[in-house]
């Protein structure tokens, strides 16, 4: 039996140890960082959904993206409770600057823009095979361009400036490959492995992807003409996500080159060439699908505040 000296000092010391100093908490960063090659940066969503590919619209005024809601249920089977999780990709239209959103397709991600701004092509991913559809901008009226016979998932078109041509990826033979089709469909055609692609505004002959080298992603461009390939970055890294700037000059992409060891990207631009590479976010937070408006500010995802929502932010040239 304890003395009652010793059981007040075995509570004395339990309270001392309560109260002892701990380590503060780790507070996740509630904007990303920015380096000195930076500025404007601007949270441009703010909604419980995970926020992902932005796209503007030609006259920057609209902005397009895909928010996915996840919801979860409860079973009681033969091997016990189970949960599941149920996730739900809608395309989000709204007015950029301003609160208002507007749903636009369900079941649907990847927007692009025609270049007029009359309408909108994505993927639609409620029929059996995720098919590349065209749509009004406020997306009425689906016209299915692919019909999911060249690949098991077609996704992430882009349209040429003239609208001619629409370029998109599909999965064939397990392996991502980038091809083409007329903007009415048909005509399709098998241009590279590769994925994330995108058109050079300034020339639609002119596209950068994503490819596998080894262990991590690399940056490429290719000459639709000649067939020529140019990968244009390097490094023990992933480099991703490359988009074009309005006027072709700039590439903005992802990287995680800051930290290889992590899994957090941060966004970057260089010279169409792969030249001069520089910064713009950094820290604790991953970023990517950098997307330009007509004013060279960028828009992509961030997980700020430990959820992915859409920011804006402007290079310092």
């Amino acid at each position: 039996m304890y003395s009652k000296i010793a059981l007040y000092g075995l509570v004395i010391a339990f309270i001392l140890q309560s109260c002892a100093t701990q380590a503060p908490k780790k507070v996740f960063p509630n904007a990303p960082g920015t380096t000195s090659n930076a500025e404007n940066l601007t949270r441009e969503t703010n909604d419980p959904s995970q926020e992902y590919y932005p796209t503007v619209s030609p006259d920057g005024r609209y902005l397009l993206y895909n928010a996915i809601e996840s919801t979860s249920s409860w079973s009681y089977g033969s091997s016990g409770l189970t949960k599941t999780t149920n996730k739900k990709s809608s395309i989000i239209k709204k007015e950029i600057g301003q609160p208002t959103k507007n749903p636009l397709v369900s079941n649907a991600s990847d927007p692009t823009w025609l270049p007029d701004g009359s309408g909108v092509i994505f993927t639609y991913t409620k029929p059996a095979k995720p098919v590349i559809v065209k749509s009004n901008s406020d997306g009425i009226g689906l016209n299915y361009l692919s019909q999911g016979e060249m690949g098991d998932d077609d996704a992430e078109p882009v349209v040429s400036k003239d609208g001619g041509k629409v370029i998109f990826t599909t999965l064939i033979g397990g392996s991502r490959m980038i091809c083409s089709m007329d903007a009415r469909g048909g005509n399709y055609t098998v241009i590279t492995e590769g994925g994330h692609v995108r058109i050079n505004p300034m020339n639609p002959n002119k596209i950068n992807y994503n490819l596998r080298v080894g262990n991590v992603v690399q940056l490429f461009t290719m000459d639709l003409k000649t067939g020529q390939k140019t990968q244009l970055t390097t490094g023990d890294y992933n480099n991703r996500d490359g988009a074009f700037s309005r006027d072709g000059k700039f590439i903005a992409f992802a990287s995680n080159r800051e930290n290889p060891r992590s899994s957090n990207h941060h966004i970057y631009v260089m010279n169409a060439d792969g030249t001069g590479v520089f910064q713009l976010t950094q820290g604790q937070t991953d970023e990517g699908d950098p997307n330009w408006g007509p004013d060279y500010m960028i828009y992509f995802y961030s997980n700020a505040e430990k959820n992915y929502n859409i920011w804006k932010i402007k290079p310092r040239f």
